[in-house]
């Protein structure tokens, strides 16, 4: 299998703008010559996730992630690397040579690329047969009577599945049946394939980007399932998944805030009366998937479920998620028997955004609702304590926000704090992988638990490493000052040796390096690359002329030290001739550093 050459992909990596990909995706503020914000890859409170716009490369202070704009490409949307090459290469109009791939990647792809294909078409047809089919005037009155206006229907590319059984395969005769199987539209029955959407209101599903990878259906009066999904495929997964976040992802940044309904009419009902901050899960199952695909967007999510206790008990299941991912969330829970849709026909845009004022905190949505669920007494307060474990589990690696709501939750209960965690801790695990900084010794430590070593570095090792590794070209006018005699630990030689052979290679830049080492070795070089300033030319050569009179001088001494023991040893011996010899050579390195 070959891959494209190291050109096309620097010419790929030098049009992406990295700010406008990450931007994306995450709230990015500026500060200082880097932008900073919420890292969409770990959960976190404090902003440690840092893009560096004039190297164009990212670094996660928090869990150690980094790369240029193909690796975010691949982090963030799952994506291989030929993929997200070819990705970047067609948002920016680069024409990339053709590549040979092997028998697999390349039935992939195409398989990718059809069923994108298969979904566009099928949107078209069944878009097309609500708005202009006479059968579909059932559809359009249903639209109508839920105040779903046509600039609505237009926008999130509405359609309408007949009652028939070959609507779908009438409309892709163009394409091969398994393939159109393959995208979830039809299925297989005992006398053949037949559509799987029938007698439905459709929306389409897209990914961030707009590429249509699937539907979700709602039946047309009475029936079973009331909502029918594209089943997992090789370009859907439901648990991924945000309905609207495509359509109103401009508005929920801009917002801040995000509300989140349970389905699909939900959020077109919500579109309809002009409020835009709204996504959807795939029904009322929210994962982790969907809360780490917001928390780019946004600082506070609202759940904004149904009043029934189906609707109680989806809220219950997501504040999990929340906490774990450290997310600000706040619940809403309507009235019985409405709905946001029918509350927001009700009550219209104002009446909602009075009640999404009064949204509970995490916290007190939890106690309140169990506290109605098992009362007060003695009883009650051991199912109470019972019901939290898992909730307080889903934050069981962050002490101090634990503490937090166990604080919280015991002066509820008229508990002392230590009653309350005690509960909690028994399953507890401390965190892995934290780093230290040893400040007294100048030594850089990251406890490695998979290679069952730690990552060490020296000060000085740190300092030689950091600068080459921003510019390698360096490396054997440091070698020849003896480079190699200061960088003696096993972390520092490992980074060394593949600096050399970047050298040796002409490899490409600096952040090529990142595709050469593993591990805590990675991570070093992540950070020095997104934490150096840039220097100018002049400022670069003369920082390199200090290090190497450095390197040469402490050659020097060490040369010096080696003779000192020469000498103490043949005095020891009683070998005047050695110690002649070995005073005349101090002496000599003696007045070298003096003209030095």
């Amino acid at each position: 299998m070959s891959f494209y050459d190291e050109n096309t992909i620097q010419t790929v990596k030098d049009a992406a703008d990295i700010l406008e990909i990450v931007g994306e995706s995450v709230s990015l503020k500026k500060t200082g010559v880097n932008y900073k914000g919420l890292c969409p890859f770990h959960s976190e409170k404090t902003p440690s996730f840092t893009v560096n716009p004039a190297r164009q490369y990212f670094h996660c202070f928090g869990c150690s992630e980094g790369g240029n704009v193909l690796h975010f490409v691949m982090k963030s949307q799952n994506m291989g690397f030929i993929e997200a090459v070819k990705y970047l290469a067609g948002r920016y109009n680069i024409v990339l040579p053709e590549k040979t791939l092997s028998p697999r990647e390349r039935e992939n792809s195409q398989k990718k690329e059809v069923i994108y294909q298969i979904n566009r078409q099928a949107a078209a047809a069944y878009h097309e047969y609500l708005l202009h089919t006479p059968k579909a005037a059932r559809a359009r009155q249903y639209l109508k009577e839920r105040g779903i206006p046509a600039a609505i229907i237009e926008e999130f590319e509405l359609g309408c599945a007949p009652p028939g059984w070959d609507f779908v395969k009438r409309a892709l005769a163009d394409f091969n049946e398994q393939d159109i199987m393959d995208a979830g539209l039809v299925v297989q029955g005992q006398r053949g394939t037949y559509d799987r959407f029938r007698d439905r209101m459709l929306s389409p599903i897209f990914t961030h980007n707009g590429k249509h990878i699937g539907f979700s259906g709602r039946i047309l009066g009475d029936g079973q399932p009331k909502y029918l999904n594209t089943p997992d495929s090789l370009v859907f997964n439901k648990g991924n998944i945000l309905l609207g976040l495509f359509q109103n992802k401009a508005a929920i940044r801009a917002a801040g805030k995000c509300l989140l309904v349970e389905g699909n009419f939900d959020l077109l009902a919500l579109a309809a009366q002009g409020i835009r901050n709204v996504a959807a899960p795939m029904g009322t199952a929210m994962t982790a998937q969907h809360v780490r695909s917001l928390k780019g967007y946004i600082n506070e999510a609202i759940l904004l479920f149904d009043g029934d206790q189906a609707g109680v008990k989806a809220a219950m299941r997501a504040v999990p998620l929340f906490l774990n991912a450290r997310l600000d969330a706040k619940v809403v829970v309507l009235p019985p028997k409405h709905d946001p849709d029918t509350f927001v026909r009700e009550y219209g845009s104002d009446g909602l955004a009075k009640k999404v004022a009064e949204a509970e905190s995490l916290p007190d949505f939890i106690f309140e609702h169990l506290t109605r669920k098992h009362g007060l007494s003695l009883e009650g307060k051991g199912r109470i304590i019972e019901d939290l474990k898992p909730v307080i589990g889903a934050i069981a690696d962050d002490s101090l926000q634990r503490t937090l709501f166990v604080s919280h939750f015991s002066r509820k209960l008229g508990l002392l704090p230590e009653q309350l965690l005690g509960q909690f801790t028994s399953g507890a695990q401390s965190r892995q992988g934290e780093k230290s900084w040893g400040k007294e010794v100048g030594v850089v430590e990251e406890e490695n638990t998979t290679a069952g070593r730690k990552f060490s570095l020296s000060k000085i090792e740190a300092q030689l490493l950091g600068f080459l590794i921003i510019y390698p070209e360096y490396i054997n006018r440091l070698v020849e000052a003896s480079l190699d005699e200061e960088v003696t630990s096993t972390s520092g030689q490992l980074i060394l040796q593949q600096l050399q052979k970047l050298a040796q290679g002409n490899q490409g830049g600096p952040e090529r390096l990142m595709d050469m080492v593993q591990g805590p070795e990675r991570t070093f070089v992540s950070e020095q690359l997104i934490s150096l300033p840039p220097a100018s030319d002049g400022e670069v050569e003369e920082e390199v002329l200090e290090k190497v009179r450095w390197l040469e001088r402490n050659r020097v001494h060490r040369q010096m030290k080696k003779l000192t023991a020469q000498i103490n040893e043949a005095q020891s011996q009683g070998d005047d001739k050695s110690l002649q010899t070995l005073l005349a050579a101090k002496d000599e390195m003696r007045k070298k550093m003096q003209e030095k």
